[in-house]
Parts: C-alpha cells; sequence; structure tokens
C-alpha cells in the first residue's frame, strides 16, 4: 500500500511507530486506511512481524475488512496476524490458558438465551417471583459489572433482591458447567495475567505493536486489558474518536480515551480533521453542536468538498405533518432523480419513531428498509399486542390465541396447551372454543383451569367492549390487565424500555382509527406488501444504528427537548454531552444535504403535547442554517402532495430566541376532548382534518369531514375548531 496517498496528519500516524500514539480520527477522516497503513507499513519497515502485532476492533465485519486490506499487500502472511474483536482474542488466549482458572480447553462460550435459562433457574432456587424481577434484569446488571471489571456486585449498586449471592452463585454454576458467558472472556484473561506472571511476560514480549479501533468504545475491562498487554514495549496506537462515544449505556467508558495522554507517558496525540464525507456547512454545523461538550480533547473538521447547501431547519405544526412532509420531499427527491432511494436516510432518536415514517412511506408508495432493526409492524412485541386485538375481534383466530394464549406465562404448562390443541382439531372447533368446553367440562384442573379461565373471561370482557370503548383506551386497558406490559418492565433492561416504548407508540397509532375492522385492514394490507424488490430503498433507523454510514440526503426529525435530547439523559450525569455527540454522529452522517425539523406538537402515547425545539437547535451556527416554518398541520399532509406547501423562510437570525415555538414544557398535555357534540358544529381530528357533526351517540361522533368523507370517531379525538 502506498502511502502517497495519505494527507500530512495520515502520514505522521503511519509513520510514528516507536510509543503510545492517540490518533483522534473525526468522522470521514480515513481512521480504518490509517490502521491498515500502519499495520503494513510497520511489516515492511522489518520493524516487526506480522505474528508480533495485534490489532483488535469490536466487531467481526470490521476486523474482516481490516483483516482483507492487510491481506491485498502482504499476501498469505496476514494469517499470522492477531487481529480480530476484543473477545475473539480473548477467547484464543483463554483457550491457551484454562487451567490458570479453573476451566479445561473444552469450555462453552454460553449465549444470552442459555445465560437468560441458568439465571431463572437460580432465581427459582432463591424462590424470587420471576414475573416480578425477570432473568433478563438480572442478566444485565451482571453484563455490566463484568464489563466494569467487576467479580461481585458493589453494594452501592444491588437494586435486585440477592443481586450479590445470585452473582456469585451463576459465576460458581457456570465454572461447574465448564462455561463461559462473553464477559468472562476479558475478567478471565484478566485473571490469568494476575496469577500467572510468567503468561503475562510471554504475551507483553510477543506483542511488539498493539493496535486498537474506536478505542472511545472501550470498557473497563477491555482498557485493562490492553494496558496490560502494551505495558512492555508501549507500542500501542489507539484510533477512535471522542466525539463519537455514544455506547455508555453498553458500558463504553469515554475516560478511557480522555485519560490516554495521562496513562501512557510521551503519548503523542495525532488529530485527523481533512473530512472525505461532507460539505463545510454540514460539518461546520457538526463542529458547533459538539463545541459545547466539556469533555472532549476537541479538533475542527474541514473539507476541500465546498461549502454546499445550508443545513435547512423545519418547523411544522406536528407529527403528522413532520412525516408526511418529509415522505413527501423524498418522493419528489427520487422522481428528479437528484438523489436514489439508497442516497437517503431519515434518522431518528428511538426505534418507537419509525412507525409514522413507514406508514407515510407506504402511503407514497416510497421503497424503504429497517436499519438495525425490524420493521414496526413485524416488531415481536407489536404483533403480541395486535394478537390481542385479533382474538378480542374473533374467537375463531386460532393462530392469534395461539400467539398470546401463554404471553406472559399465566401457569397454563405444555401438556395442557397441547392436549387442548388436540381437541379443537378433533373436534374441528376453534381452539378458543376447545378451552371454553374444556373449562365447562372441568376437566382443566390447577394452575391451568385458573390461568386460561381468567384469559377467557378478559378475553370476553373486551370483546363485548370493541363497540363501546375507545379503540387506543381499549387496548392499553386489554395490554394492562393481561399482564403483557408489566412482563417487559420486570425485566427492566435497556431493551425491554423499548419494547415498551414501541407498545406505547401502537396504542398511540391507534388514535387513527374508529373501529378495530378498520385498523385490521389497515395492517393486513401492510403486511401484503411486496417486499421483493428493496435493493433500492430509503434506510429508516435509529441514530445509534447510522454510526459509520453515510447517506447523501439525511432527515433527523423529532429534534425537541424530551426526544432528542431524549428526557432520562437530562436527568443522568454526562447524560446530556452523550446525547449532544449523538447529535453530532447524525449530522455527520450526511455528505451533500441535511434536513433537520421539529413539531410544535406531537401525539405522545395518547395525547397531544405541546413541544419545546431542541436545546441543541439553538446551538447550530445561525449562518449555515435556512429556517422554514411550514404552517400547515395534519389536514394539508393528509390532502396535498406538493414537497413542502406554503411556509415562511428567513434568515436563522429571525427565529433564533425560538420566539415562535410554544413556551410550554414539553410535558405540558393538551386535552383534545370535546365536550360540545351538538349537530353542525365544526370540528378538527388529527388524521381526518375538519368537518362537521352529524350526529351524536354517546361517546361516538358521524363527522362529514371536508376531504376525507363521513367517519364515525370518538369525540375524545376531536376538538372544537
Amino acid at each position: 500500500m502506498s502511502l502517497q496517498n495519505l494527507n500530512s496528519p495520515q502520514l505522521e500516524a503511519v509513520q510514528t511507530t516507536d510509543g503510545p500514539l492517540l490518533v483522534l480520527a473525526g468522522a470521514g477522516t480515513g481512521k480504518t486506511k490509517v490502521l491498515t497503513s500502519r499495520i503494513i507499513h510497520i511489516i515492511n519497515s522489518g520493524l516487526a512481524s506480522p505474528y508480533q502485532m495485534l490489532a483488535v476492533t469490536f466487531t467481526n465485519k470490521a476486523a474482516a475488512e481490516m483483516k482483507r486490506r492487510i491481506g491485498e499487500t502482504i499476501g498469505e502472511a496476514v494469517n499470522n496476524l492477531w487481529v480480530g474483536t476484543f473477545h475473539s482474542t480473548a477467547a484464543k488466549i483463554l483457550r491457551r490458558h484454562p487451567e490458570i482458572v479453573g476451566l479445561r480447553s473444552d469450555f462453552t462460550i454460553i449465549d444470552d438465551d442459555d445465560q437468560t435459562r441458568l439465571l431463572k433457574q437460580i432465581l427459582n432456587d432463591f424462590n424470587i417471583d420471576t414475573k416480578q424481577f425477570a432473568p433478563k434484569a438480572y442478566l444485565s446488571k451482571i453484563s455490566r459489572f463484568k464489563d466494569a471489571g467487576q467479580r461481585s456486585a458493589p453494594a452501592s449498586d444491588l437494586g435486585l433482591p440477592k443481586l450479590k449471592e445470585i452473582y456469585e452463585i451463576y459465576q460458581a454454576r457456570l465454572k461447574s458447567m465448564n462455561a463461559a458467558d462473553f464477559g468472562d472472556l476479558l475478567l478471565y484473561n484478566l485473571e490469568i495475567f494476575a496469577a500467572a506472571p510468567d503468561v503475562l511476560a510471554y504475551y507483553q514480549d510477543k506483542f511488539h505493536y498493539v493496535l486498537v479501533d474506536e478505542y472511545q468504545d472501550t470498557n473497563n475491562s477491555q482498557y485493562q486489558w490492553l494496558k496490560f498487554l502494551a505495558a512492555k514495549y508501549c507500542n500501542i496506537c489507539c484510533v477512535g474518536d471522542d466525539d463519537q462515544s455514544i455506547y455508555s449505556w453498553r458500558g463504553a467508558n469515554i475516560a478511557n480515551i480522555l485519560r490516554f495522554e495521562k496513562d501512557f507517558a510521551d503519548a503523542k496525540v495525532i488529530r485527523l480533521e481533512q473530512n472525505y464525507r461532507s460539505t463545510a456547512r454540514i460539518l461546520k454545523a457538526a463542529d458547533s453542536v459538539i463545541s459545547k461538550n466539556k469533555e472532549r480533547h476537541g479538533k475542527t473538521l474541514w473539507t476541500d468538498f465546498g461549502d454546499g447547501e445550508k443545513v435547512k431547519l423545519l418547523s411544522f405544526a406536528d407529527d403528522r405533518a413532520e412525516a408526511s412532509n418529509i415522505a413527501n420531499k423524498i418522493k419528489t427527491t427520487i422522481a428528479s432523480k437528484k438523489f436514489i432511494p439508497n442516497q437517503i436516510a431519515v434518522l431518528v432518536r428511538a426505534g418507537y419513531q419509525t412507525r409514522p415514517f413507514e406508514e407515510a412511506f407506504i402511503h407514497n408508495s416510497i421503497p424503504y428498509r429497517v436499519i438495525g432493526g425490524m420493521k414496526f409492524y413485524e416488531r415481536m412485541e407489536v404483533r403480541d399486542a395486535i394478537a390481542y386485538l385479533r382474538i378480542c375481534a374473533n374467537f375463531d383466530d386460532d393462530l392469534a390465541l395461539s400467539r398470546i394464549v401463554n404471553v406472559p406465562k399465566r401457569g397454563a404448562g405444555d401438556a395442557a396447551i397441547s392436549s387442548l390443541y388436540e381437541m379443537s382439531k378433533l373436534g374441528k372447533v376453534s381452539f378458543f372454543s376447545a378451552i371454553k368446553k374444556s373449562l365447562a367440562e372441568n376437566s382443566l384442573k390447577g394452575k391451568a383451569r385458573d390461568a386460561l379461565s381468567n384469559l377467557v373471561a378478559m378475553l370476553e370482557k373486551f370483546n363485548a367492549q370493541l363497540t363501546t370503548m375507545n379503540l387506543a383506551e381499549l387496548a392499553k386497558s386489554l395490554l394492562d390487565q393481561s399482564g403483557y406490559i408489566a412482563m417487559w418492565k420486570s425485566e427492566n433492561t435497556l431493551e425491554s424500555q423499548g419494547r415498551i416504548e414501541n407498545i406505547e407508540e401502537f396504542i398511540n397509532s391507534l388514535a387513527d382509527f374508529s373501529n378495530i375492522t378498520e385498523f385490521l385492514e389497515y395492517v393486513s394490507l401492510i403486511e401484503a406488501r411486496d417486499e421483493k424488490n428493496l435493493q433500492e430503498a430509503v434506510s429508516v433507523m435509529t441514530v445509534h444504528a447510522a454510526k459509520g454510514l453515510e447517506f447523501d440526503l439525511v432527515f433527523v426529525p423529532g429534534l425537541e427537548d424530551g426526544i432528542f435530547p431524549s428526557s432520562k439523559s437530562v436527568e443522568e450525569r454526562n447524560g446530556l454531552e452523550e446525547e449532544r455527540r449523538l447529535m453530532y454522529v447524525a449530522i455527520t452522517r450526511a455528505k451533500k444535504e441535511l434536513i433537520l425539523s421539529c413539531a410544535k406538537s406531537r401525539w405522545i402515547f395518547g395525547d397531544v403535547q405541546m413541544q419545546m425545539p431542541s436545546r441543541f437547535l439553538k446551538e447550530l451556527p445561525e449562518d449555515e442554517v435556512h429556517y422554514e416554518e411550514v404552517f400547515f398541520g395534519s389536514e394539508f399532509s393528509q390532502n396535498h402532495s406538493s414537497s413542502f406547501g406554503k411556509s415562511s423562510t428567513s434568515s436563522f437570525g429571525a427565529p433564533r430566541s425560538f420566539n415562535k415555538f410554544p413556551t410550554q414544557s414539553f410535558v405540558k398535555k393538551a386535552e383534545p376532548k370535546y365536550e360540545d357534540a351538538n349537530s353542525g358544529k365544526r370540528v378538527f381530528h388529527q388524521k381526518f382534518g375538519y368537518g362537521k357533526i352529524l350526529s351524536a351517540d354517546g361517546n361516538k361522533l358521524e363527522i362529514a369531514f371536508e376531504k376525507a368523507g363521513v367517519k364515525t370517531v370518538m369525540k375524545d379525538f376531536v376538538t372544537a375548531a
């Protein structure tokens, strides 16, 4: 590999071969190129053989790409290079010295499912209710302890019953089975290094050079492991970007990269600041935001690509208008052939935010794919929630009932369920009818009888309320009373919190539908879409999933306090700084155009809430941003197909104080309930727009909408116009 195609800082990083080196590689500055070039340069210069070098990163994909690039230059000698993920390298060392920590060389590395099953057994031994305190909640805590290099639960961080004892027993059970989990791999390495100085000396002497990718994402165990291995020669090169440290929730410690110069004497720091991805205005926006963080080394990105277009900031009346108009903008862009679908991305802060965009894309026939996650209506928890509604609407829906009959666990064992299946097949009746028949004949006994009797009673109760109860409220009550939401809350993990958010967003989506039949037909149409030809598709994903990716046109919607930054982050120590780094990552995914947006009101978990613009918007550079306020709301967005419609445009200076935005806290709720149901009154509905009441029947209103025709809606979902 030639060194001629490297810029000056890149070349300096490659040729600095003695002593500790920190390469601060800003977004799009060619860090992988520097890492691979440095390894090749060291080998070609005769400073070390491939066997004497260790290169670690975080994913198998990144390790394979690094190995491929190096192999193109040094050939089969690359097979002697130790290159891999932290865990694969640690496993390789542990296989060589297992007896030091009480294992055999054929030890098993167990996955999440096995870990969860083992913890469930231990919790049962302690008589701990696994419905109230889920095994995954313990697993999440134990994993974080191991990331931090802790073999016992600290007294200051227990939170779950008997956590300290359960962690100790869990480890003892793993060892008795000659097994280890992923967190153990690094911890056992650390124990080997501490207990066997001769083994440590061997690896310290072996690795003349240690290279680390994405150093900002290392946890405490990885940090200690690297310090052990690099201690003899101190030829450690860490490449990373403190401004892109966004994984503290999974154990990453930004302090590792911030204190590099204190950890390694005479360390050299080289900044890679020339960006090969984005236009100058996009980079200025990113730098302006991230410069407000205090915990950072500091650098300023620049490019030779020219200024490019100004960053656009759009303010919408509500979230429906936001999603619809972004879809229209994308549709217009694709039709004009300015960008193809693959070059466009919508980046959201949280997974539940994808739903309105997915629906807007479906409505506009825009091909899309959800990266790093499933499409909203394909997610397990959403399918479960739909199954609950389906069985309430149709007791003959065996597929729906079989999905939720024991979710959450009700005490009806597999044997009881299987016998009821057989009864339904032999009797040629529905599964629901077979359950009712068994209850009537008293053939079910014990826990199974109680569990299924309660389930049948609950489903029949909600079936009777389908025509009288608001669909969103019915779904919320159904999922509450079934114990489904409580099941996810008991896990108390980041994954389960995401599932709860998706359930709440699902309930929120039901406000668009007058009755369950309309909703189920809609879902069927979504599921029936042809997904075969999605080679060209718009990408929809969270900002976390977008790290490392790039797109010509990027939309970042939902920029309101409480969403981005998240409300939780504001309460946490250093949480706001990580959210700002996440914003930096979002901005730097854009190559040519960046469109940011916020809404003045948003339908959140069953309530219309007035929103405050994200504090990050005030940190954008005034001269580089073009502001547009889109006056129309949902009514326009449901019935027009123009790009952005009528809007006001100005320099960003005019709304600098955001005086056009509501000044209320983002948690203030605007109640949509409509009390005056007299005929002839003009009303507004979030989905159908403006209309006049024709008649009222209790909670239900028959309304002639100006654009959508005659609809029957619940009065709680209209406001006086």
